[in-house]
């Protein structure tokens, strides 16, 4: 039995104990069920002539096939690559022609966009049909599998919010010691439990929690996407222990009228990230449900479990990520590369066993984002004298106006504490004068809210120097599949005005 493969010793030591539910089906499996259907679905993979390295793409909400093809990728050496079933199929056609998939599995729900794409040459099989695959019974050999480390095991494509996605490649040496390293850090065991309403096509859907508690032998709760009352719902009914939500999800919950009725009091915490985590949410969720909110800072090409703030510290150290977990080294580096002290402000690299060896067919970003062993996050940090953390947003956004570095985030936090303010954005757009100037978008659903106002409150608390040039109070700020601000969007709003 190779020392990698958790479900079969699971299937070993608890075959019986139930290790997913899909909640909008009410199946669940158990250890023994998934140990079972992986080998099943080994066969059919081994009959068809699959072989070591060979795509399997999946263009499919949560499901609990998911979990069985990873099982079943896992052992045989396949890659899974969860594909965005919310991107154009013009950007899908790129990615399926990037990773050139030997299978494309999809669910019946999406049917009518898998039409739309080009899939010359790429075998396409319903999620439905793949199940019974599974479900009838057959002969199944007695194997040995090498579950090899350096083997890739998942393909995640970036979101793309700068250019084209990249595959990241995720291996089996990653999937382990960032589940060590999360288990350590949250003190995850075989009682916890948790309901995953992320998308599988992002790494934290798969490797914040799901793989984590998989290791420990917990049980995990699915929901094909995310619905904030029937997940509070759940929550309080399944008694669950851990919870991840973006900061965006977890608005959307405290807004609905069975927030004011559930009592959550099994969930030891949530754990929060993928944009800001501000001051205001994590003390509203601690004086309305005595709850603690741990943001942390994760990121595709690593982990993703990065950082951690302790939730004891969440409101000492607002906007912090806090410190890094642990098998891990974290610096912060100025543009020669040299470590910055404490104060100042650089780009995050990391380095350990949870780094990505690279990305799918693109050696050029690989070599230019991996300098030996350490990875070139993008992201802008700064360290204090207690060690924490703290982001100052990408590189890509920083920008230069009047010969003065300007950090979007700072702005951004800044407006999202003033008082019917739910977010913010800045961008950077061309400037005679300066070089560059900041435009911020602002989310209010309180109309008292006026411009004059915000630049009042701006003035006050920020140098001339930082002030947006223009200011738009919107409804509705736009985000990604992943509920982060879209860029894209707000450029594509701005360039549409006359001013």
């Amino acid at each position: 039995m190779n020392v990698l493969d958790w479900i079969a010793k699971w299937a070993d030591y608890t075959p019986d104990k139930v290790a997913l539910t899909a909640y909008d089906t009410n199946e669940r499996y158990t250890y023994g069920d998934i140990h079972v259907y992986a080998n099943r679905l080994i066969e059919a993979f081994i009959k068809a002539g699959y072989r070591e390295g060979d795509r399997i793409a999946v263009f499919a909400e949560n499901n609990l096939a998911y979990i069985v093809l990873f099982c079943a990728c896992q052992r045989l050496g396949l890659i899974l690559v969860p594909l965005n079933y919310r991107m154009a199929p013009k950007e899908l056609d790129k990615l399926i022609k990037d990773c050139n998939p030997r299978i494309l599995i999809f669910s019946a729900t999406l049917y009518s966009q898998l039409r739309e794409l080009t899939l010359e040459g790429v075998e396409t099989i319903s999620v439905d049909r793949v199940v019974k695959t599974y479900k009838k019974a057959c002969v199944v050999q007695d194997r040995q599998y090498d579950i090899k480390e350096e083997n890739p095991l998942f393909i995640f494509y970036t979101s793309g919010t700068t250019g084209l996605p990249k595959g990241v490649i995720y291996t089996n040496k990653m999937l382990f010691w960032n589940s060590l390293n999360t288990s350590m850090q949250l003190g995850i065991t075989f009682r916890d439990s948790t309901i995953n309403v992320l998308p599988p096509y992002h790494t934290s859907g798969w490797n914040v929690f799901v793989t984590p508690i998989l290791h420990k032998g917990g049980h995990i709760g699915m929901m094909e996407k995310f619905d904030a009352q029937k997940t509070l719902c759940l929550l309080e009914l399944e008694k669950t222990t851990l919870f991840l939500a973006l900061p965006t999800m977890l608005l959307m919950m405290q807004e609905t009228e069975v927030f004011k009725h559930v009592n959550l009091r099994k969930l030891r915490y949530i754990i929060s990230g993928g944009e800001k985590v501000n001051a205001e949410l994590v003390r509203f969720w601690k004086e309305e449900k005595h709850i603690y909110i741990r943001p942390g800072y994760g990121l595709t090409e690593a982990g993703p479990s990065i950082t951690s703030l302790h939730h004891k510290m969440a409101l000492l150290k607002p906007n912090s990520i806090g410190k890094s977990n642990f098998y891990l080294d974290l610096k912060i580096v100025n543009q020669k590369g040299e470590t910055l002290g404490v104060g100042d402000i650089g780009e995050l690299c990391i380095k350990g066993d949870i780094v990505t060896p690279g990305y799918w067919n693109n050696s050029v970003v690989t070599k230019r984002k991996i300098v030996k062993g350490w990875l070139h996050t993008g992201d802008l940090a700064l360290k204090d004298k207690e060690g924490y953390l703290y982001l100052k947003g990408r590189i890509d956004d920083m920008y230069i106006s009047g010969g003065e570095n300007i950090y979007p985030q700072e702005i951004e936090l800044l407006l999202e504490n003033f008082k019917g303010v739910s977010k913010a954005a800045i961008l950077s757009v061309e400037d005679e004068k300066w070089g560059a100037c900041g435009v911020a978008f602002v989310e209010s659903r309180d109309k008292n809210v006026t411009l004059q106002e915000l630049r009042n409150y701006l003035k006050e608390n920020i140098a001339d120097f930082k002030q947006p040039k223009y200011i738009f109070i919107l409804e509705e700020i736009p985000l990604t599949s992943l509920s982060k601000v879209s860029r894209k969007k707000l450029y594509k709003y701005f360039n549409t005005l006359k001013l």
